[in-house]
């Protein structure tokens, strides 16, 4: 199996593990639907921003997923 898949498999587990890191996240997570939930009609710009960043907080889950997914695949191929 490729050392790089292993490597990235064994980091993202950690992250994903990490508690404090899991936190950090939500507080990011429930920051930004606050802006949406708090934010006036006029300030678009402001949700925008808030809606970005949920969509990196989301693609960031994603990328730990699949390089979990990545180390399972490859050691069922062997």
């Amino acid at each position: 199996m490729n050392v790089d898949i292993t490597i990235k498999a064994e980091e993202a587990r950690r992250l994903k593990e990490d508690t404090a890191f899991q936190d950090f996240m939500q507080d990011v997570r429930d920051d930004q639907i606050r802006i949406f939930t708090t934010s006036g009609a006029t300030d678009i710009e402001l949700r925008e921003e808030a809606h970005a960043i949920l969509r990196a907080l989301e693609q960031l889950q994603s990328k730990l997923d699949a390089a979990i997914d990545a180390q399972t695949i490859a050691s069922k191929l062997r």
